[in-house]
């Protein structure tokens, strides 16, 4: 398959009150057409501003990426001058923000603001964008589209909103789909029949998706790959069935020991200890030693690399002779 994106060791920092916060530090990943990478990792491990990197809206200042490269379809958009990021954003690759009450403008209409896109992007007719507008309500399964077009976000419901981004977002026929918690203000019954719709999408239009997320039951039902992010760093990359036949990194199997099971007979849920540091904190060693039941000495003094161990990548000293020499095993 095509590679449609490759991220190699984007590192994006944030410098404020004399302090150097690394949000994003040596990230490397790739999505190839018709496929969906699932990024997941607790609230302040780097998850979104990845996602923003890819599209050069980090705010300067404080933000700034200071190294690593970007590459769409072959080409560094590092090196992108504005007029050309522009022309990308929402173009070649969209994004469904986290929640489209505060995303969707109040003052304009649904229809208006996804005919913007297609006014800007592709180069239409208020007309013709107007029609194609009504289409993408459609093509998102929103009711009555000839009628919702000229509502405003207020009148409709958190799902048809979240419809309207991803019909927004799917305007122009990207070749790269960025979701950011696409489901998380959802209720149960909208979140699945969300996941469905950009399930059946995705195959229609042969995108490639990065899907970001802290729930690991959506990450099994769209993703193909996975990446666990922590502390800015990538823990353990690997295939969706391979992440959850048998997770490696002390981090991703706590995070899927947390999740409640209906088949479990237990009165409480296995919380990983403590909480993700800032990133001010981050000491020497492994960046989850302070919270791994398996920590030695290694892990406290040197920081693991991210290594193939089986069919993974994974950033643990366990799985390295070092580890054993430490008297693990």
């Amino acid at each position: 398959m095509t590679k449609i994106i490759e991220v190699k060791n984007l590192k994006t920092y944030f410098y404020a009150e004399g302090k150097e916060v690394p949000a994003v530090d040596g990230v490397s990943f790739d999505i190839s057409q018709g496929e969906t990478l699932g990024l997941v990792g607790e609230s302040g491990s780097g998850k979104s501003i990845t996602a923003l990197s890819l599209l050069s809206l980090i705010p300067k200042p404080p933000g700034k990426i200071i190294d690593g490269e970007i590459l769409f379809k072959g080409e560094n958009i590092l090196n992108y001058n504005e007029k050309q990021l522009r022309a990308m954003r929402g173009n070649q690759i969209s994004m469904i923000f986290q929640e489209p009450m505060t995303s969707l403008n109040p003052v304009f209409t649904v229809g208006d603001q996804i005919t913007e896109v297609l006014i800007l992007h592709s180069k239409l007719k208020k007309k013709e964008a107007r029609k194609k507008a009504i289409e993408m309500l459609k093509l998102v399964g929103i009711p009555l589209a000839e009628k919702r077009v000229d509502e405003y976000p207020h009148q409709l419901s958190g799902g048809m909103r979240q419809r309207v981004m991803i019909a927004m977002a799917l305007a122009c026929n990207p070749a790269l789909l960025i979701a950011d918690e696409p489901t998380t203000a959802l209720d149960v019954t909208t979140q699945a029949q969300v996941l469905e719709l950009m399930k059946e999408l995705k195959t229609k239009f042969e995108m490639a998706t990065l899907l970001i997320t802290h729930d690991l039951g959506v990450v099994s039902e769209v993703a193909d790959k996975v990446a666990v992010m922590y502390l800015g760093r990538i823990v353990e990359y690997a295939t969706v069935e391979s992440f959850f036949s048998k997770p490696l990194h002390p981090y991703s199997v706590g995070l899927i020991n947390s999740i409640p099971s209906m088949f479990d007979e237990v009165d409480r849920l296995n919380p990983i200890p403590g909480q993700v540091p800032h990133p001010t904190e981050l000491r020497k060693g492994c960046r989850f030693h302070t919270r791994c039941p398996h920590a030695k000495q290694i892990c406290i003094d040197e920081e693991p690399e991210l290594l193939p161990v089986k069919d993974k990548q994974v950033r643990c000293w366990m799985y390295t002779k070092q580890y054993e020499f430490e008297g693990a095993h």
